[in-house]
């Protein structure tokens, strides 16, 4: 009798333990995901401070948000916030839900990766189409070319082309997505949105449904996803709750220029925000989603390391910097700049919408990953370019960029040195004062002699003040630096005739 009351006090004081272990432990994930929190929400806030980021952020692990929240304006006009809340154009983050779309037909045996790609578009030209199959499409080994490349053109000349209402699908197609092939199929990569228009028209016949329809049966119903929906044939419509899309421009937030959404189409019309991209993400561990054979095609990475719809990564940024696996996409649309970012090995996701511009991506999720794996975070620095920027307002920028030399010797470590920062306030200059864009674009040069870009906007500087022998060495120097720079071979061959 005696023995068994020991055993049970001890085992009442094993309970007691495990219990005391086990709210320990909760809280001390608790108190580390308050302070994972707070230091995420400083590091977005250091951006934004330097009007690099204005936009809406989630970081979760396993489905658990750790962060979510919005700085800056979803509308600055009416000074509407952004937040957690706000949805966001995804630009070419579609091309996810497209090809994950297109996973699911083949999971119903209603398409194979090796289906030819005239097979289901009958209209299409039979030289190519029979060359190229689905599997050629999703991992941009097509050849066919891309029709979202300026080729020399502004941006203004493509819109004309285009046109402002909602374009025929199929005759745009036709005119744009059926070139004569660049490469044989699947011997080059090369990233293109004629082949992910036309995995919208394949789902389309395939599936006898529009593609938004598809892939709100196939993703967004069955998820819940009820915060998403697809631009492409509602350009005009309002949406609640949706941000209105801005590109910075030193002084203020500005509109763009106007571009015709419906182009977009499978490449990049869908829109959504991060809690239902939250869903999207946990659904992509789900074995009842997509087939496991699916799951391994999808994310195994072909030439240039990308899946299908997929960019696939293995990078330093686990503990000690052990090398993680990572899945994303990035999305950029004048005004829009989204990053979807998971690491499945701890199943993190980290998703950063942005409606003002162009923004650091990839400063801001190494940031949140060093975070993550209980490194020190680096806040945002002050950016010389907005130093270059006060400068030039005040017609200074000689001993401003004498001033930023010395910072560079120096002070590097005090200061941002942008590259894309600083091209962006050149080309800011060059439509007011070409004078000034030359010298900013020299600085350029200067400091990141290695940068095909630097010499290219350089040698373009050049040549709008009418220096053209300088403008040809400039461009020399960028394509023999990045020999398949066509632009700049392009501008050569004008210059030197």
């Amino acid at each position: 009798m005696l023995e068994t009351i020991k055993q049970q006090i001890m085992k009442t004081q094993i309970i007691s333990a495990i219990a005391l272990i086990t709210v320990l432990f909760v809280s001390s994930a608790l108190a580390s995901n308050e302070l994972k929190k707070e230091q995420i929400q400083n590091l977005i806030e250091s951006y934004q401070l330097q009007r690099t980021f204005n936009g809406s952020v989630l970081v979760a692990q396993q489905g658990e948000v750790i962060y979510s929240g919005g700085v800056g304006f979803a509308n600055f006009e009416w000074k509407v916030k952004n937040s957690a809340d706000t949805k966001f154009y995804l630009a070419s983050i579609t091309k996810t839900f497209t090809s994950v779309t297109v996973m699911k037909l083949i999971d119903q045996g209603k398409l194979s990766l090796d289906t030819k790609l005239a097979d289901v578009l009958k209209w299409y030209r039979s030289d190519t189409g029979n060359k190229v199959t689905i599997r050629h499409l999703l991992n941009h080994t097509s050849g066919i070319p891309n029709y979202f490349v300026l080729r020399g053109k502004t941006v203004d000349d493509v819109m004309k082309e285009f046109g402002n209402g909602p374009i025929d699908k199929l005759a745009f197609a036709k005119k744009y997505c059926q070139g004569d092939l660049e490469f044989e199929p699947g011997t080059q990569w090369n990233y293109n949105n004629s082949a992910y228009f036309l995995l919208g028209l394949i789902i389309e016949q395939v599936s006898g449904n529009s593609f938004e329809n598809a892939v709100f049966e196939f993703i967004f119903k069955p998820l819940g996803m009820n915060n998403s929906g697809d631009i492409q044939a509602h350009q005009y419509d309002v949406f609640p709750g949706m941000a209105t899309g801005y590109m910075r421009n030193f002084t203020d937030f500005v509109h763009p220029t106007y571009w015709n959404m419906s182009t977009a189409y499978a490449q990049g019309s869908i829109y959504s925000n991060v809690y239902d991209l939250l869903k999207f993400d946990q659904a992509l561990y789900d074995p009842n989603f997509l087939s496991n054979a699916t799951y391994e095609a999808m994310f195994t990475p072909n030439l240039n390391n990308y899946g299908f719809g997929w960019e696939i990564k293995e990078l330093p940024i686990g503990k000690d910097k052990s090398t993680k696996k990572i899945r994303t996409h990035e999305g950029f649309l004048f005004a829009w700049h989204t990053r979807f970012y998971q690491i499945p090995d701890d199943q993190y996701l980290i998703v950063i919408l942005s409606n003002g511009g162009s923004a650091p991506m990839e400063n801001i999720c190494s940031g949140i990953t060093d975070i993550l794996y209980d490194r020190q975070s680096v806040l945002m620095k002050p950016l010389i370019a907005n130093f270059v920027f006060d400068a030039f307002k005040n017609k200074n920028v000689k001993s401003a960029l004498e001033q930023c030399q010395s910072y560079f010797l120096k002070e590097k470590d005090k200061w941002d040195f942008s590259e894309y920062e600083l091209n962006h306030l050149g080309y800011y200059a060059l439509l007011s004062d070409p004078d000034s864009s030359v010298s900013i674009f020299k600085f350029i040069t200067d400091i990141y002699p290695q940068s095909w870009n630097a010499w290219d906007s350089y040698g373009e500087a050049l040549a709008v003040v009418g220096k053209k022998t300088e403008a040809i060495q400039a461009y020399e120097k960028s394509v023999a630096i990045n020999p398949e720079n066509k632009a700049g071979l392009e501008m050569l061959k004008k210059l030197k005739n």
